[in-house]
């Protein structure tokens, strides 16, 4: 799959510094901050997105961010995708047609999102990315991909499909830290997914076994700092993280629950 472009919105003057042409230069990003329903949204999406990087999930980039106003106070700035150039179909909105022919819905299928054809097709068309998608929402305790991916479906090889927004897992999955790394130990959350009766069982056991082979000073990387990030102290962090290390344990039966 091409790697995805990210979306320029001001170029400057040549760096005063620079030996190779180097320019001043604006992403546009998407600033997401902790809230009252998800206190920990910063430190899990930061989290879920590095390990996201180490297992080749499409995932939107991102980093931690910090304004001038307040360099104590930290957000989660998401990259925003050059979407002008690509021919993507917008999952993220909601679709309340739910007059897909009944051929293309397969029983059992997540319903509750809209988009059953554009669905079925961004799976047969990504059947690879998809199903690593889903089985790292499973791992991940993430409940809210509806809505939180875009795809080319007519891209064909040279198409691009990516998820954003993995504000809702980890210790965000519920509305406290505390609820959150509960859920990190329950393998029955999340009770559903989207891509959920379109995946093949042979993409979802790689995906599976590359959770599974991750080593676990690459997944300690991911997720613990030597700071608090956000509301998330350091305790929490490694707390999570021996979660997420266990969880790996439950995937197998989880992918089989939930995905078929």
């Amino acid at each position: 799959m091409p790697l995805l472009r990210y979306q320029i919105v001001g170029e400057g003057e040549e760096h005063p510094d620079s030996t190779t042409g180097a320019r001043d230069g604006h992403l546009a990003v998407l600033l997401k901050h902790d809230h009252e329903q998800a206190n920990a949204q910063v430190y899990s999406e930061i989290a879920a997105n590095r390990l996201a990087q180490f297992l080749g999930i499409p995932v939107v980039l991102g980093v931690m961010a910090t304004g001038e106003s307040d360099p104590h106070a930290v957000s989660f700035a998401s990259l925003r995708a050059a979407e002008s150039a690509l021919q993507l179909y917008d999952f993220t909105q909601l679709d309340e047609r739910m007059d897909a022919d009944e051929a293309d819905v397969a029983p059992g299928a997540y319903m509750g999102s809209g988009h059953l054809t554009e669905i079925k097709r961004l799976c047969e068309t990504y059947p690879v990315e998809a199903a690593a998608v889903a089985v790292f929402d499973l791992w991940i305790a993430n409940a809210d991909r509806a809505l939180n991916f875009k795809a080319e479906l007519d891209g064909g090889e040279r198409g691009v499909l990516f998820a954003l927004d993995q504000g809702s897992s980890l210790l965000a999955s519920c509305s406290t830290i505390e609820a959150s790394l509960d859920a990190l130990s329950d393998g029955t959350r999340p009770k559903d997914h989207p891509f959920q009766k379109y995946l093949q069982g042979v993409h979802c056991g790689s995906m599976v076994e590359r959770i599974r082979s991750l080593p676990e000073w690459a997944i300690e990387s991911a997720m613990t700092y030597n700071d608090t990030i956000g509301n998330v102290t350091l305790d929490q962090q490694f707390l999570a993280c021996d979660l997420l290390i266990e969880r790996r344990k439950l995937l197998e039966e989880m992918v089989k629950r939930v995905l078929f």
